[in-house]
C-alpha cells in the first residue's frame, strides 16, 4: 500500500492556526458534518498518513496542531516538508518521533496549503466527514474480496496497467504458489495498522515514495481500491483469503534456509577434502 502517499506519508507536521475560509461549506442542520473541497482534498493527500483526533497513523494526529506551530512555518512545511526535514529542529525532531519516514512534496498550490491548514484548525474543535467518497470495506461481498486478491496477486490486470501487489508485498495465508515480495511491508495487517479509511487513502493516493512514483502514473481506479481494501479486509480477520493451502511465506522461508544450510556444508566439505589430500600427500612423501 500500494501507500503503508502515495512506501509515508502524507504530512508529518503539526499545523498553523487559520480562521474558517471563506466559501467553505457549513455544517448542515441536524449535527451531521459537511464534506467540501478542503475535506477532499484531506482525504485524497492526507488521510492515508494522519487523521484530525482519531489517533496516530503512519503520521502525528493532527488534532490541536495549530496551537504548536505558527501558520507560516505550517504553510511552509505543507508546501515544501524536504526543505524542513533536512534542516528544521522542530520537523527533525518529528522525523525521529516517526521513525524516520518523511513525508513528500505533494505538489499543493499555496491555496491547497491554506485551505488544509484552515481544515485542520476547524476540525479540531468540530466534527469533520474526513473520509472521502468510500464504502466501508465491511459491507464487501464474497465477490469483492475474491477480485481485490485477483487484484493482488495480478490475476486480473488493473485498469491503468499499475504492478500487482504481489510484486512488492505478502499476505499471510494468500493462497497462492507465490509468496509474494520482499520490498513492501506484510500486508496482512495492514486494515489493522492504519484502519478502513486510512487504507482508502493509501491505495487511491500512496504517500509512501516508492508506491508514489510507480502510481501517480498508474492510479488505481475506486473499484480496484474497493476491492483490494475488501481483500485486505478479510486478510486482516485472519481468513485465508484464497483457501486453496498453498505455500507460505513462512513455509518458503523455512525451505530457503535448509537449502542454505545444505549448500553451506556441501562447500565446507570440499574445502575440507581439498586442504587434507595434499596434506596426506606430503606426510607420504615424508616416511
Amino acid at each position: 500500500m500500494p501507500k503503508l502517499a502515495p512506501i509515508s506519508v502524507a504530512f508529518l507536521a503539526v499545523f498553523a492556526m487559520a480562521s474558517p475560509a471563506a466559501g467553505q461549506v457549513p455544517a448542515p442542520a441536524g449535527g451531521a458534518p459537511a464534506r467540501g473541497p478542503a475535506e477532499e482534498l484531506f482525504a485524497r493527500k492526507c488521510g492515508s498518513c494522519h487523521t484530525i483526533g482519531k489517533g496516530v497513523r503512519v503520521g502525528p494526529d493532527l488534532k490541536d496542531s495549530h496551537k504548536r506551530q505558527s501558520r507560516s512555518w505550517l504553510l511552509g512545511f505543507v508546501k515544501q516538508p524536504s526543505a524542513y526535514l533536512d534542516s528544521d529542529a522542530s520537523a527533525r525532531n518529528l522525523l525521529a518521533q516517526f521513525n524516520g519516514v518523511r513525508m513528500p512534496d505533494l505538489g499543493l498550490s499555496d491555496a491547497e496549503a491554506a485551505m488544509l491548514v484552515d481544515l485542520l484548525v476547524r476540525c479540531s474543535t468540530e466534527p469533520c466527514d474526513l473520509a472521502g467518497k468510500f464504502t466501508a470495506a465491511r459491507l464487501a461481498t464474497k465477490e469483492d474480496v475474491a477480485r481485490g486478491r485477483d487484484f493482488f496477486l495480478g490475476n486480473l490486470a488493473l485498469k491503468n496497467g499499475g504492478a500487482p501487489c504481489v510484486s512488492c508485498h505478502t499476505v499471510r495465508g494468500i493462497g497462492s504458489s507465490v509468496p509474494g515480495g520482499l520490498l513492501g511491508k506484510d500486508l496482512t495487517n495492514a486494515f489493522a495498522r492504519i484502519g478502513d479509511e486510512g487504507l482508502d487513502a493509501a491505495l487511491a493516493n500512496p504517500a509512501y515514495p516508492l508506491m508514489n512514483r510507480i502510481f501517480t502514473q498508474h492510479p488505481l481506479d475506486p473499484a480496484e481500491v474497493f476491492a483490494l481494501r475488501s481483500f485486505l479486509y478479510t486478510a486482516n480477520l485472519g481468513v485465508d483469503p484464497g483457501g486453496d493451502g498453498a505455500l507460505n511465506v513462512g513455509l518458503f522461508g523455512a525451505l530457503g534456509t535448509i537449502v542454505a544450510f545444505v549448500v553451506l556444508n556441501a562447500a565446507w566439505a570440499r574445502r575440507l577434502k581439498g586442504v587434507r589430500k595434499p596434506l596426506l600427500a606430503r606426510k607420504g612423501a615424508s616416511s
